[in-house]
This record gives C-alpha cells, sequence and structure tokens, in this order.
C-alpha cells in the first residue's frame, strides 16, 4: 500500500534496497516507511559486515543503498569503513541517512563516488517520507536510463574492449567526434563547443570514452585517439566556415599527450593547413592522467598559447594538481567539475569553495566554465556566481556534427568571451 500523502509511483515496486542501520527501532521504522511508499523489495541490515554479507549472498544486485554512517558497535564496521570495503559492489544509487556536520557528509559523498556509488542524494533523521519518495523516485529514473545503454546487444552485456580491438579500430577510423555546445550565460549565446570522443562500434553502435579512454591511456594511445578527433574536429569546422560561421572549438588532450613538446608545431601545421585560425581552438587539459613530465607540460601549453591556440583547465578541482595548474600553466579558461556545481546547491561549505574558485579564475583572467549543467537551479546558481558559459544537458546533448544546431548570432571573428 502506498503512502497516503504522496502520489504512488508504480516503479518502486521493481526496486531492490538494501538498508544499513544500527538501530532496530529507526531501522524498522524506515522498512516500514519504504513498504508503505510501495518499495518493492527491502533487506536490512544491523550491522556494515551484515550488509557486505547481504551484498554478496544477493541474488540480483540491489537497485539501492540506504546507508547509517554513524554505526556504533565497536566490533563492527563504521559507516565509512562499510562504503570503502563494499568498493564497487556498490555500484547503484546510495543514499545517506545521518545527522553528520556538513563537512564529513561531504567527504563522505566524495568517498563513496570514489569507491563506485553513484550518489543519490542525504536524509537527516528522522527520515521525512516525500523527501525519501523523491531520492527513490530519482534513483528509479537512472535505473531506468541506465538499463538498456545504446551500444548494449540484444543477447547481454557487450564484452570490455581490449588494446587490440582499440588498435584495429584507429586503423579502421572508427572513432568520431561529436559535440556538445556551451553557452553564454549572461546573453544565451554559443560560447562554443567541445568535441568529445565516440567509438562508432560496427556491432554495438555508438560506445561512449569512459569504456576507451582509460584503457588507451594506459596502452600509449591517446596520442592516435587525439590524432582523429582532431582531423574530426577540423573537418566539421570548414563544413562550418564554408557556411560563413567560425564556431569556437575545444578538444581534451591528455597531459601524457602534451609532455611531447613536439606538439605545438604539429598541431598548428595541422590547423594552418586547413585554414583555421589557432584561436578558434581550445586544448583542454585533462587530469585522467598525470603528466610525468610537468616541464614538458607546460612548455607544450606554453608554445602552443603562444601559437595562437586557447588552453582550459578541464575538470578543475578534481587532481591534487589543480592549484599548481592554476598558477603556472598559461591558461585562458578554467572548467568547474560538476560535481562542486551539484555540491554547491546542497551544502553551504561547498557553495563557498565554488564560488571562491570563480573569483580566482576571474581575478586571473580566465574565462570560468560551468559543466554538468542540467537544470535550470544549477544554471542560474552557475550564473549568480559570476561564471561566464556553462555546458550539460540542459543547453543541449553531444550529437554528430550534422545535427549540431548553430547560433545565427555567433561572432564570426572572435570568442564570446574576451
Amino acid at each position: 500500500m502506498t503512502s497516503p500523502e504522496l502520489p504512488p509511483f508504480p516503479a518502486l515496486a521493481r526496486l531492490r534496497v538494501l538498508l544499513l542501520e544500527d538501530n532496530p527501532f529507526e531501522r524498522r521504522m524506515v522498512t516500514a516507511l519504504l513498504e508503505r511508499l510501495g518499495v518493492g523489495h527491502v533487506e536490512q541490515a544491523g550491522s556494515g559486515g551484515a550488509a557486505l554479507a547481504l551484498i554478496d549472498a544477493a541474488p540480483a544486485p540491489f537497485d539501492v543503498v540506504l546507508c547509517d554512517l554513524q554505526i556504533h558497535g565497536r566490533a563492527d564496521l563504521d559507516g565509512i569503513e562499510f562504503l570503502r570495503l563494499a568498493g564497487d559492489r556498490l555500484a547503484c544509487p546510495l543514499i545517506l541517512m545521518s545527522g553528520i556536520d556538513e563537512d564529513l557528509a561531504i567527504a563522505a559523498e566524495s568517498l563513496a563516488v570514489a569507491g563506485g556509488a553513484a550518489w543519490a542524494g542525504r536524509l537527516r533523521k528522522p527520515v521525512i517520507p516525500a523527501e525519501l519518495h523523491a531520492l527513490l523516485v530519482t534513483c528509479t529514473a537512472r535505473r531506468t536510463d541506465t538499463t538498456a545503454p545504446a551500444h548494449a546487444r540484444a543477447d547481454g552485456a557487450r564484452p570490455a574492449a581490449c588494446a587490440a580491438d582499440l588498435r584495429a579500430a584507429i586503423a579502421r577510423r572508427e572513432f568520431v567526434a561529436w559535440f556538445q555546445p556551451q553557452r553564454c550565460l549572461a546573453t544565451g549565446r554559443l560560447f562554443g563547443v567541445e568535441v568529445l570522443a565516440r567509438w562508432q562500434h560496427p556491432r554495438d553502435g555508438i560506445v561512449g570514452p569512459a569504456e576507451f579512454v582509460p584503457l588507451m591511456e594506459r596502452e600509449g594511445m591517446v596520442d592516435a585517439l587525439f590524432d582523429v578527433i582532431l582531423e574530426r574536429a577540423l573537418d566539421a569546422m570548414a563544413v562550418w566556415a564554408a557556411r560563413g560561421v567560425r564556431v569556437p572549438v575545444s578538444i581534451n588532450a591528455s597531459p601524457l599527450t602534451l609532455e611531447n613538446v613536439e606538439v605545438p608545431n604539429l598541431w598548428r601545421a595541422r590547423v594552418e593547413a586547413r585554414g583555421i585560425d589557432p584561436s578558434q581552438i581550445t586544448i583542454e587539459v585533462t587530469e585522467t592522467a598525470v603528466a610525468r613530465n610537468f616541464n614538458g607540460l607546460l612548455e607544450s601549453v606554453t608554445r602552443l598559447r603562444m601559437h595562437g591556440f586557447r588552453v582550459a583547465l578541464d575538470d578543475f578541482g578534481t587532481s591534487y594538481s589543480s592549484l599548481q595548474q592554476m598558477s603556472e600553466l598559461p591558461a585562458t579558461e578554467v572548467k568547474i567539475d560538476r560535481s562542486f556545481l551539484d555540491r554547491a546547491l546542497r551544502y553551504p561549505r561547498a557553495r563557498v569553495i565554488f564560488e571562491s574558485i570563480v573569483t580566482l579564475g576571474r581575478d586571473l583572467g580566465l574565462a570560468v566554465v560551468a559543466e554538468g549543467v542540467e537544470t535550470h537551479a544549477q544554471n542560474d546558481f552557475a550564473r549568480a556566481m559570476g561564471c561566464d558559459a556553462a555546458q550539460g544537458l540542459l543547453h543541449g546533448h553531444p550529437v554528430p556534427p550534422q545535427m549540431l544546431a548553430l547560433d545565427l548570432d555567433v561572432r564570426p571573428a572572435a570568442h564570446p568571451i574576451p
């Protein structure tokens, strides 16, 4: 039976929920609440060890885990230990139930996400039915979105690619460039587009970068991937230029690629050979791989700027080297990672950090771009904080170049933000 004060949501009946709560009374109360909301299957655990045992013995993965961090049994695991030991077995939405201080909650969220969980939210005790209902509905929507990826085969999950598969894909030119809009928050005008690599698999369709970029970095293939994607981007820019539109383009480059001090001359020659001004291209320095040779990275970035390219610090704040990069690399733009935006809307402490990054970027003369903008609330917040531009699903999904809608008022000769 569903809760009388909340609308029924039939999809909740398909959820398998694991509840970790050491207080017997609160465990019974939350279990009863989950059942009233219409959740189909609830497993209870009074300790971290018991929760791990339930995860290992479950006939099917849990769809949602509700976890109390403050587990008081001395002989057992506390909530943080449980999150660490569960690791990637928690590859599902996680809801924390706790009244802990904000700084501890932020740290717990970071640890959970790093361990493989998909952060769904936090509930304070006593649990309010409407808040729990809203989080469960969100988890159900995520579950629906991810159960049938575009590249999945009808006979089951696609096998993981190996290095040989990726080398063959490069040779067959199966990697393509998709483009995601970035928009100026002050005017709504097109700020530029980011180039995103996709694998056009002959059998499985479009495969996202999470499934191939980490392996390519480990196997030393990122240089070859960049070459292919750059060429695809230049092809698209040439088509747009023929239509009288010059669109600023951002393209990701691994620090491992930028360690090679020969790349600035090579890239300038390739770009200018196509009749494209390097100032229309922003090289995004990603932090997915840590540079082994920072001096080489610094030289390449400096010379790229001297050749006219723009440089962005991508996913700013996700690496311990972020402040070093901001202070030493001659960047023109900083892109604030989506995790900062999401948390800044929920935690006053995170809001201060977000605002400080924006202020620091602007004081250094950098354009500031908010990543992962998916809602109007996030967009309004980023604009209020002083971000110059935003990128995310609210402003456009990644699409092939022929499907990209270009604003007619894109300035033909300059980036919208100086």
